[in-house]
């Protein structure tokens, strides 16, 4: 009997471990970016992912958006390096995609850095959101989160860690989106500070939390 339910919770694990690897992200090792040309600005973005629109506003008037291509070795030269600058209170860069099964007991992982606020005593936030939805998302700043995984990361990081975010349930021919958003903990409305971010691997895997069989 002990020898049946090893095998039973083996085979549980099994089937979560399959279902998480079929939930794929797109583009989440960010190894590939596009060279976006508009008007006399070029820059890179993550192939599959989107700033907020109003990034592109920004950059043409003020030559700074939010997501860049981070090219140090310690990610192998291809991360996702983020900077929110004084003129938003938030920023955020964000993927949708198409999921075609009732998914379960699922972690998001991926490798951070975090560096604060530049402001002493503010606390900045790194926030991580997974969300699915009948509709593809466009901006997180117009959706309502009460169904939404979140993950808030406010200890500066100087070297990569990982994080976990636990995800209760997908649910099949739904839309997931991924965002992640850099958040002034200022309460200056003249200057909400600055803070930088790099994300690297994000990908789904199980969750092996499961209650053991006895």
């Amino acid at each position: 009997m002990r020898t049946l339910r090893i095998k039973l919770l083996l085979f549980i694990i099994a089937t979560v471990s399959e279902m998480a690897a079929q939930v794929t992200i797109p583009n989440g090792d960010f190894n590939q970016f596009v060279m976006i040309r508009c008007q006399d600005q070029e820059y890179e973005l993550p192939v599959g992912w989107k700033e907020h629109p109003k990034n592109e506003r920004w950059r043409q008037s003020y030559n700074e958006g939010f997501a860049y291509k981070y090219e140090l070795p310690d990610a192998n030269e291809n991360a996702l390096a983020l900077h929110r600058g004084y003129l938003a209170q938030t920023n955020e860069i964000l993927t949708s995609f198409f999921v075609t099964e009732n998914i379960q007991q699922l972690q998001l992982t991926g490798r951070y850095k975090f560096s604060g606020s530049d402001i002493d005593e503010a606390e900045d936030v790194l926030r991580i959101i997974v969300i699915s939805s009948e509709k593809m998302i466009q901006t997180i700043s117009d959706t309502h989160l009460e169904d939404a995984n979140i993950l808030d990361i406010t200890t500066p990081k100087a070297q990569f860690d990982r994080f976990y975010l636990e995800i209760d349930k997908i649910q099949k021919n739904t839309y997931v989106t991924i965002a992640i958003q850099l958040i002034s903990g200022s309460d200056d409305s003249f200057y909400w500070g600055q803070s930088n971010a790099v994300l690297d691997d994000l990908k789904f895997v199980p969750n092996h939390r499961i209650t053991a069989i006895h």
